[in-house]
């Protein structure tokens, strides 16, 4: 969301937002994964350290790229959140941001364990600069499986509360009112079984009686 006020956009509010805080580290994390494994995951001849299977690298590669890309269009929505016009297209922009974000935590974690478990498997001697390589991928896939797993409940929280203040104001509505208001004028058509009011009942009964007072 954005803080929208007499000077326009406030970058220091807006970066001060949790979600967005969490979204800047999921991308230097994913930055941190496919950079290591980009840079220092293959050798000379251009095969894959984990293991020799190229698949590793790919996926590896392949998530960090795409959860970069996925933050930097977050953080691009959230910025111009609150001049959505409509509370459906909130709510689905915070449904997908849902559903990317619980997505991207369970293929981080597919990531995690599959990096891990090929370098467990991996036989022979590399370069300090190649182990470290390796290593920084699989942890920073790790952590990536929890800052993910946090932006999902934040997105989670946020659903509810924008159900919640839609349905509220739902309620305030005239369209929701469950009493049917008084004719404000003659010309609407009057329920014949309504009582008529007191005033014109008084006078209808006074017209309609023969009886006179006696004069003295």
């Amino acid at each position: 969301m954005v803080e929208l006020g007499a000077g326009g956009f406030d970058p220091v509010t807006f970066f001060k937002r949790p979600q967005v805080i969490l979204r800047l580290i999921c991308l230097l994390f994913a930055i941190v994964v496919f950079g290591c494994i980009s840079a220092g995951s293959y050798d000379p001849n251009g095969t894959c350290l984990f293991n020799g299977k190229g698949g590793a690298c790919h996926y590896g590669v392949g998530i960090g790229v795409i959860a970069f890309l996925g933050c930097i269009v977050f953080i691009a929505i959230d910025s111009q959140f609150e001049t959505f016009n409509t509370p459906d297209t909130k709510k689905h922009v915070l449904i997908a941001d849902l559903g990317f974000s619980g997505l991207w935590a369970f293929l981080w974690f597919v990531c995690f364990c599959y990096l891990a478990d090929m370098w467990r498997k991996t036989q022979g001697s590399f370069s300090t600069t190649q182990t470290n390589n390796c290593q920084a991928a699989i942890a920073f896939s790790f952590f990536s499986v929890i800052t993910w797993v946090g932006l999902s409940v934040m997105a989670l929280s946020r659903l509810r509360q924008h159900i919640q203040e839609a349905a509220y104001g739902d309620g305030l509505s005239g369209d929701n009112n469950p009493y049917a208001p008084f004719p404000p004028n003659n010309s609407e058509p009057v329920d014949p079984y309504q009582s008529r009011p007191f005033s014109e009942e008084t006078q209808d009964e006074t017209a309609g009686s023969d009886f006179k007072a006696p004069s003295y």
